[in-house]
């Protein structure tokens, strides 16, 4: 910065931008509130349905989220100009007051261009060399002081700008000194990725920047796509490297998938580098891994973004298929030729395929574009996509490899695959519970979810032969209650939607197909305890809500009083049903050539109290929590939280009393076992909800559901082969 420029500078402008930056903060605060409380609370209050549950739904919670953004954005922006006006004001000050004494001292300073500038004496005055020297260090270190906040402002500015290329992002930065930081973090940490044996160093600069956008972009870029890759050969080399360990791996994951976020030109250059480079192998030495080997494993953790994951997907796939002759055979080397590329275990981390199932599992919209596209791009966002689609190469066409492990073969890669698809399916992460309010479902996701139902339902051995895919199938048909009561009911009543309203997108799977996949997932305990609890507390929750007497008549089944006993019968009876086809799975397990213990089942129920005691205080619980139902609605004030809640914990409670010869509800041993118990819970539930509502039908409400429980079960035993008891 030259001498004159800041002697002379007025920062009038400056001034008035951080005044102007400061009321547009207070303004974005005051809006970011109003879009919560006006949009997203009411939203998640209102009855969707139709093509506003699509569309209007979903854009009023992203404008709240852009908004939210925005006052960040203007928060950090006010905060860096702040810093930076006040920094450049007191440089300027003390550069005038220090040739204000210089000229006391009889020395001039003048400007002599390009940044340089003299101190010399006035008219011959004598001045020792020393004092010159000293005022000239003192001018020369304001003005680099003075250039270093201007640059840094203006790095960190752009920097902060280029993070999203659209709309907003969410970073936010205390002042500028913070941000700055932050850059200058991120090209040390570079320069220790550069040397594998400074991985514990490396991993100590990534925790400590964890979930910091400028560090996490500038690490990247600086470290380059090349530079990723090799560094992580590197550092998993047992002869050079330092050893990499899992928490390298988290880290150094995390950190990429929040630059891949970033819109920088330098970060879309990276990405697309990296996913040319996938096809090659990595480092100079023949025979070693692929790009897509190695990134693959650095997928496994964080929230990648949606563009980059379905981009690399659709590459990966189609080298895979061009390797493996569209899955006839397994694509990638044996494990055993690099045993080190994923340290956090429990595979090897040789099938590029395994990580970046995991990445999806991660990010619900990546996942449901990917798998309902091809290998040529993927479906357009919610949409359904492809005939020819990606799920369809990977769950029926694929060749997965085998890898064994310490206590068996390993299935670690369609394990994800299965967390991959349920959550595109139900828009929630793997391992996450689901909130609150969870937007209705879009035709993508739906999509999905048909897909599933209807190759399982035809060839049940892809669920039974993997049985550890049934934990997250589970979950997921939680979400798809109300579709599945509506498919199961045939609507021949053709008022079914008011007993179970579908907000948004429906999966209408065939009928057959839907029960014959009830039936598989109920072979499984994790699978036959995520729907049977979950369903359970649903029709509980609808029983309650139908038999409110202030529920508004355009939302009864019918105008006369007949209409809470043909609720509550068609609800057991559909629930009925759905118990049915499970229990029809239960025995088929416990009969069969497996010989799966029937005691496996209660003890997946009794652990399942973690997936649902979270949300009993909701009044929704496993799977209803998840759907925007009638029930919905009312657990959202309070009004449907007391039957649910007292019946889910009678279900644990019965299980945890260890003095009992049975526990009732939950052992379901044999057929009729089952349809005892569903009854009977059911019953318990309809006698608590006309309790909450004053009392009204209660002598009466038990009869009505234990006709349609066993009405339920009989259409259960007549569409399959009734288990002998």
């Amino acid at each position: 910065m030259d001498l004159d420029v800041l002697l002379h500078a007025k920062f009038k402008k400056l001034g008035e931008a951080v005044t102007d930056w400061r009321q547009m903060r207070d303004k974005l605060k005051t809006l970011a509130d109003d879009a919560k409380t006006q949009l997203t609370d009411r939203a998640a209050r209102a009855d969707w349905s139709g093509e506003n549950s699509k569309v209007t739904r979903p854009f009023i919670d992203k404008t709240a989220g852009e908004i939210a953004d925005m006052r960040w954005q203007a928060e950090t922006i006010y905060n860096i100009l702040k810093d930076t006006c006040a920094e450049l004001t007191g440089y300027r000050d003390q550069l005038q007051f220090t040739i204000a004494e210089a000229d006391w001292q009889h020395l001039r300073v003048r400007d002599t261009g390009h940044g340089s500038f003299r101190v010399e004496p006035k008219d011959g005055a004598d001045v020792s060399q020393p004092t010159i020297d000293g005022f000239a260090e003192d001018i020369r270190q304001l003005l680099s002081d003075a250039t270093e906040s201007d640059h840094s402002a203006k790095e960190t500015l752009v920097a902060l700008a280029d993070l999203s290329k659209y709309g907003f992002t969410d970073a936010r930065y205390k002042d500028r000194d913070e941000a700055a930081e932050a850059l200058k973090a991120g090209e040390k940490a570079a320069r220790y990725a550069e040397d594998p044996e400074k991985a514990g160093a490396l991993d100590s600069v990534l925790k400590k920047y964890r979930g910091d956008a400028l560090f996490a972009e500038r690490f990247a870029t600086r470290l380059g796509p090349d530079g990723t890759l090799e560094f992580w050969v590197a550092a998993n080399d047992p002869e050079h490297g330092a050893g990499a360990d899992k928490s390298l791996q988290k880290h150094l994951s995390e950190t990429l998938a929040l630059a891949s976020h970033s819109d920088s030109p330098a970060m879309n250059r990276w990405e697309n580098s990296l996913v040319k480079a996938g096809t090659r192998t990595v480092g100079d030495e023949p025979g070693g891994p692929t790009g897509f080997q190695v990134m693959s494993n650095l997928m496994r953790h964080g929230d990648y973004d949606d563009r980059f994951l379905t981009t690399y997907g659709t590459a990966l796939v189609a080298e895979d298929k061009r390797r493996s002759g569209n899955g006839e055979r397994t694509a990638w080397d044996d494990a055993a030729r690099f045993p080190g590329l994923n340290p956090g275990g429990p595979d090897s981390g040789a099938d590029p395929m395994t990580g970046y199932m995991k990445a999806l599992a991660n990010n619900p919209a990546a996942a449901t574009d990917f798998l309902n596209g091809d290998d040529r791009h993927p479906a357009a966002p919610g949409t359904k996509g492809t005939q020819d689609s990606n799920f369809n190469y990977l769950f029926n066409d694929r060749t997965w490899p085998h890898e064994p492990g310490p206590s068996g073969e390993l299935h670690t890669g369609k394990n994800y695959l299965a967390q991959a698809i349920a959550a595109g399916a139900t828009g929630v992460p793997a391992g996450e519970p689901a909130p609150k309010d969870l937007p209705p479902h879009n035709e993508g996701q739906a999509h999905l979810f048909e897909n599933v139902v209807e190759t399982i339902g035809k060839d049940n051995t892809k669920l039974t032969d993997n049985g550890y895919m049934s934990d997250s199938f589970g979950k997921m048909t939680g979400h798809y209650l109300p579709d599945a009561y509506q498919v199961i009911s045939h609507d021949k009543y053709g008022d079914t939607w008011k007993l179970y309203p579908v907000s948004g997108a429906q999966a209408a799977p065939d009928h057959l197909d839907l029960k014959r996949y009830l039936v598989a997932l109920g072979q499984n305990p994790e699978g036959y305890a995520a729907v049977e609890l979950g369903q359970k507390q649903y029709a509980t929750n609808l029983m309650e809500y139908h038999l409110d007497p202030d529920l508004a008549r355009s939302d009864r089944l019918s105008q006369t009083d007949d209409s809470p006993r043909e609720a509550l019968h068609r609800i057991a009876t559909q629930s009925g049903e759905i118990s049915g086809m499970l229990a029809q799975g239960r025995q088929e397990a416990v009969l069969g050539e497996a010989g799966e213990k029937d005691d496996s089942f209660t003890h997946a129920l009794a652990q399942s109290k973690n997936l649902v005691s979270g949300a009993v205080g909701t009044g929704i619980g496993v799977g209803a929590s998840l759907i925007t139902s009638p029930a919905g609605g009312a657990a959202a004030s309070g009004a449907a939280t007391t039957a649910s809640s007292m019946v889910l914990e009678e279900i644990f409670q019965a299980n945890e009393d260890a003095n009992k010869e049975k526990a009732g509800y939950i052992s379901g041993g044999k057929w009729t076992d089952s349809l005892d118990d569903h009854a009977g819970i059911l019953q318990k539930a309809a006698i608590l909800a006309s309790e909450r509502h004053g009392g009204r039908y209660r002598d009466d409400v038990a009869d009505w559901v234990a006709d349609g429980v066993s009405d339920g079960y009989g259409r259960a035993g007549n569409d399959f082969d009734k288990p002998e008891d």
